[in-house]
């Protein structure tokens, strides 16, 4: 009995179901990596989440500035894209933070020694004069430092060390001076 051509595997027949099995793998493969990027990006943004609620926003800033790099076309960078501006923000002011809260500290006090001297003619010798009429209590610094008051010929001099507590330094160390009421320039 005879065969007809088309019931024998011939090699047009072999090629084509290896090209589908090709085919089918690739697509396997392309579709797991894209959901395995996603599900990286993922986790790396409940990681930056979890910064957060630590308080830690650099962090933060850390894992979605990650999610951007290395998963850029997920749908979950779009989201890092816009939350990263805001996170950087906050760790901006958290590290800014105790700086200006010691400007502020040195603000009060220098007008309550300006008061003081309106009041009686000179400044005060110490900040000690200072209290309970002018502030309920002599503050220290962010740090936890005192603050330096002179008085001098022509008024005072009031100083913040900064992080180190020491005359001099840099970024977070460095001395912040008011004159009269008048904060000085930082030092170069």
């Amino acid at each position: 009995m005879g065969r007809r051509g088309n019931e024998v595997n011939t090699r047009s027949d072999h090629a084509r179901l290896f090209f589908i099995v090709v085919l089918s793998i690739a697509f396997v493969i392309a579709a797991s990596s894209c959901g395995g990027a996603e599900r990286r990006a993922e986790r790396l943004w409940r990681q930056a989440i979890e910064h957060v609620e630590k308080g830690d926003t650099q962090g933060a800033v850390d894992r979605l500035q990650k999610i951007i790099d290395e998963y850029p076309d997920t749908r979950v960078a779009e989201k890092a894209r816009e939350q990263i501006v805001v996170y950087k923000g906050l760790a901006t002011a958290v590290q800014d933070y105790p700086v200006r809260r010691a400007r502020e500290l040195m603000v009060q006090i220098a007008r309550a020694s300006e008061s003081f001297r309106r009041e009686n003619g000179r400044t005060p010798a110490s900040l000690d004069e200072l209290v309970p009429t002018k502030i309920a209590s002599i503050p220290n610094d962010p740090w936890g430092h005192p603050f330096v008051y002179a008085a001098t010929a022509s008024g005072y001099r009031l100083t913040c060390q900064g992080a180190d507590g020491a005359p001099g330094g840099r970024a977070e160390a460095a001395d912040l001076i008011v004159v009269d009421g008048a904060f000085l320039p930082a030092q170069p």
